[in-house]
């Protein structure tokens, strides 16, 4: 073969080797899969601020949130610190006397999206979430779970 044409060939096989491997790094995530249902714009919750203790799922790692529910709105403190998340449209429905609430939220500068899932009994609050970060040559993902009240939660591992 001539040089030119030996080129062209390593060429090529460079470039489809790292098509292939971009293409196995890029497998997407599915975000929380929300349950299906009679889902009402949210109202119900308003005016309500929840102290929150959230646990990542496979680790012992636990942070402090206030998710506060406002004109049909929520916001995590945490997520509105850590990317500017700001207020996101929240949803809600009855299940056999329990609130049922869901929001996803999404970082305007980079490409974060929170979906939560959860219910409201009263001054308690538990939920169910992922946090996905999707881009063009990965996608990473983390769940987490959390519960709390309009009281301020006691966490031994935290408040000791």
């Amino acid at each position: 073969m001539t040089s030119i044409v030996q080129l062209f060939a390593v060429g090529a096989v460079v470039i489809g080797a790292a098509a292939g491997a971009v293409g196995v790094m890029n497998k997407d995530i599915a975000d929380f899969a929300v349950p299906e249902g009679p889902w009402q714009r949210g109202s119900a919750l308003d005016g309500q601020v929840f102290s929150t203790i959230d646990r990542i799922v496979g680790s012992d790692e636990s942070l402090r949130d206030q998710l506060h529910f406002v004109d049909g709105r929520f916001q995590s403190t945490m997520c509105q610190e850590y990317c500017d998340f700001g207020w996101s449209e929240y949803r809600t429905k009855q299940i056999e006397g329990s609130l049922h609430f869901t929001v996803t939220t999404r970082c305007p500068d980079a490409p974060h999206t929170v979906v939560w899932y959860g219910t409201v009994d009263g001054a308690a609050i538990r939920f169910d979430g992922t946090w996905t970060t999707r881009r063009w040559y990965w996608t990473h993902q983390i769940q987490f779970s959390g519960q709390g009240s309009t009281e301020a939660p006691v966490d031994p591992v935290l408040d000791s």
